[in-house]
């Protein structure tokens, strides 16, 4: 396996607010490591270690899961800067 200079997650973190109020069973995590729709479990090293297309492709199919559950999310408009599933992090994965 070779770094990359990428960080990947597939885990997100769900606050759902009403006027700075987080609501009641709220923050939701959901975790994209675990089954859903077609994806069967992966372990971290599977998903460290898978090519880039399929980890995009999981990750893609990962956020319209998480979409259709939480209602009016977004993640193009709604994701935290600095906190996306795929970034660059060269401290943790040197290139």
């Amino acid at each position: 396996m070779a770094n990359t200079g990428k960080q990947r997650s597939l885990t997100v973190t769900i606050n759902k607010t009403i006027a700075g109020v987080l609501q009641d069973g709220y923050p939701h995590v959901h975790n994209g490591r675990l089954a859903f729709g077609t994806y069967a479990a992966i372990d971290t090293l599977q998903m460290a270690t898978m090519p880039v297309t399929d980890y995009e492709a999981r990750l893609a199919a990962f956020k319209t899961y998480v979409e259709g559950l939480e209602v009016g999310i977004e993640f193009d408009t709604d994701t935290v800067v600095g906190s996306e599933a795929y970034k660059i992090n060269t401290i943790s994965c040197p290139i």
